[in-house]
Parts: C-alpha cells; sequence; structure tokens
C-alpha cells in the first residue's frame, strides 16, 4: 500500500512538472505568435496599446477597416483589434486593461458583438487569467467552475495549439484582408431571414455591451457602433432593439446595412456577412469622411 501511494504521488508530481514546463514552453511561443488572432489578442491585453483609433469587433469588422488606410489619410495611428469568432465578453476586459495605461481618442466597436450568445470563445482570454485581473473577474463570473481546470497550463493553451505556431501572417496592424479573386457571390444570393431568427441579444451581452460603451465614454473617448453590410435581410426586431441599446450609451451609430452602395455591389463582398478587399477600402473611406465631418481629424 505505502508502495503504491509513493508512485501515486510521484506521478502527481511528474504530472505538474511535466504541466509546468509544458506552459514555460507554450507561453513563450504565445506571446511569440505570428497568427494575426494571437497577435491581436497578445497586443490588445499587453498593456502598451498606444493608438488614437481603436478597431473592437469579429470578422465582420477584422476584414473590413483598414488601419494603414486611414493612418495614411489622418495621421492617427491606428490598430483593428477585431478577432474572429469573438465577441463582447473578450472586448470587454481588453477595453479595461487598455483604459488603464492609454486613452484613444476613438473606438469603433461593431454592433455584433451584443449578438454572440456561446462563450465558446472565451477560452481565447484563458492565458492571461493568471495575470489580468479584468480577465480574471470576467471568467470567474461568466465559467465560475474553471477555476481549478485553469490551474493547468496544458487546459490553458489546449484549444491554441496550431495558433500557437502559425507563422504564415504578416502584420497589418489586424487587418485581415480578404481578396475578391478569392470567392465571387451570386449577385441574387439574398437571404430573407424570419421574424425572430436573427441575432439574439441576451440580457448579459446587452449588460456588457454597454458597460464597454459607456466606460469608454466616460474616459471621453468618442465611440461609433458600427453596422455592417450584409447581403440578408436585418431582422426588425433586432435592428430596434439594437438602436434603443445604443442609443442611451452616448455612442453614435453609423448603420451601413441598408447602405445601397454596398448591398447593390455584390463584388464588394467576400461572401454574405463580410467584405472582400476591394470592398474594404470602400467601407474604411466611408468610415474616415464620418470622422471628417464630425471634427475627429
Amino acid at each position: 500500500m505505502k508502495s503504491f501511494i509513493i508512485k501515486v504521488l510521484v506521478f502527481v508530481g511528474l504530472f505538474y512538472a511535466a504541466d509546468f514546463i509544458a506552459g514555460m514552453v507554450l507561453g513563450h511561443f504565445y506571446i511569440k505568435s505570428k497568427n494575426i488572432n494571437l497577435l491581436n489578442t497578445n497586443y490588445g491585453f499587453s498593456g502598451n496599446v498606444k493608438d488614437d483609433i481603436l478597431i473592437f469587433g469579429a470578422s465582420e469588422l477584422s476584414h473590413a477597416l483598414i488601419p494603414h488606410r486611414i493612418t495614411d489619410k489622418t495621421g492617427m495611428s491606428t490598430y483593428n483589434l477585431a478577432c474572429d469568432a469573438c465577441s463582447i465578453y473578450y472586448q470587454y476586459p481588453m477595453l479595461e486593461t487598455i483604459l488603464e495605461a492609454h486613452v484613444p481618442k476613438v473606438i469603433v466597436l461593431s454592433s455584433n458583438q451584443m449578438n454572440e450568445e456561446s462563450l465558446g470563445y472565451v477560452t481565447k482570454l484563458y492565458p492571461f487569467y493568471d495575470t489580468n485581473k479584468h480577465v480574471k473577474d470576467l471568467v470567474d463570473v461568466l465559467l465560475p467552475k474553471e477555476y481549478f481546470k485553469l490551474a493547468l497550463n496544458g487546459y490553458v493553451y489546449n484549444s491554441k495549439l496550431i495558433r500557437v505556431f502559425d507563422r504564415s501572417n504578416d502584420n497589418r496592424n489586424g487587418y485581415v484582408p480578404l481578396h475578391p479573386e478569392e470567392i465571387r457571390i451570386d449577385p441574387s444570393d439574398f437571404e430573407v431571414l424570419g421574424v425572430g431568427k436573427n441575432n439574439p441579444i441576451t440580457a448579459d451581452t446587452e449588460n456588457y455591451f454597454r458597460k464597454f460603451v459607456q466606460k469608454a465614454t466616460a474616459k471621453g473617448v468618442k465611440v461609433y457602433v458600427w453596422v455592417p453590410p450584409i447581403l440578408q435581410k436585418m431582422n426588425g426586431d433586432y435592428r430596434a432593439k439594437m438602436t434603443a441599446v445604443v442609443e442611451t450609451t452616448g455612442a453614435k451609430i453609423i448603420d451601413f446595412s441598408k447602405d445601397q452602395y454596398f448591398l447593390s455591389r455584390s463584388a464588394l463582398f467576400f461572401d454574405q456577412s463580410h467584405l472582400n478587399d476591394d470592398g474594404a477600402k470602400v467601407m474604411t473611406d466611408r468610415v474616415m469622411q464620418i470622422l471628417k465631418e464630425d471634427g475627429v481629424y
């Protein structure tokens, strides 16, 4: 019996030692990763963000606004922090982290950030759980049972192994182009969505979305809530609720969902919900025009 207990203790000790070493190695490569999503995440949570204009959203925005194009025109440093398949639970602790050291002049936030009900993307925050109080507070609220699992480095980095060693993406300050020649959609590909089917907004996502905007505007940041153009019919109930939420926050809505310039030109889209690089150039110029009219530059 004593021999068995010793073997168990040795196994446990070796397991935790291996997990600790693996965590150190993976943590090193995680911070150095060139994968565009990890690059954006690492930068956003680095505490070193100093840009004048910051862009928050998911894939609909990571492919839609071009930072270098904005900087070249306005002289204002810009970074697109949008991360594919992420929503407001990811954006909120990142904003808190940034505001501790820097207050940007402008934030562009996708309206889609209050739509995502799933918590799957919250795993992207796990590598910062032990070092970032804002991440820890949010994860503990949303996923209180994860506390014990997050003591294991293998669990923290489990879903990111492939991306950690991905070095194929170059740094365009967060922008990810979708090339027009890769996919060209049919101009008639227009999906009509039924009432209540599109973009649900829960009380929790609404709350964090509201807190995000209010925290930024309280610091003097000019916040624009960007509604993307999509080759789909936007649900009326969603539009009304989304608009009502934004109107109470002090942000300005810039709504392209009914913009016929985009909706009548399928050549500007990569698919039904993402602009291609040509569309992104047009969208970036349109957003810059709004900033100019508002006296931002």
